[in-house]
């Protein structure tokens, strides 16, 4: 996963910005979406692109997380 994805997503980690990440998380679905179409429509290579989104998904998913884990250590729960 790119590093310029995890240093955005430690950011707003750090902010406990859950809206932000959901954002960015739905630009990155409708990115897909939108290759997913190219590619059956013009015979177009998305492969590189869909496997750098699918990344970029894994590194929000751990964002929200980081961000479930400092919402149970702040209320005490395991």
């Amino acid at each position: 996963m790119s590093l310029a994805m995890e240093q955005i997503v430690d950011v707003y980690v750090r902010l406990k910005d859950r809206y932000a990440l959901e954002k960015l998380r739905t630009h990155r679905e409708k990115l897909i979406a939108n290759l997913n179409g190219l590619r059956s429509d013009f015979n177009f290579d998305s492969s590189l692109s869909l496997r750098s989104m699918a990344e970029d998904l894994a590194a929000i998913d751990a964002g929200f997380e980081q961000l479930d884990a400092l919402a149970r250590a702040q209320t005490g729960e395991r």
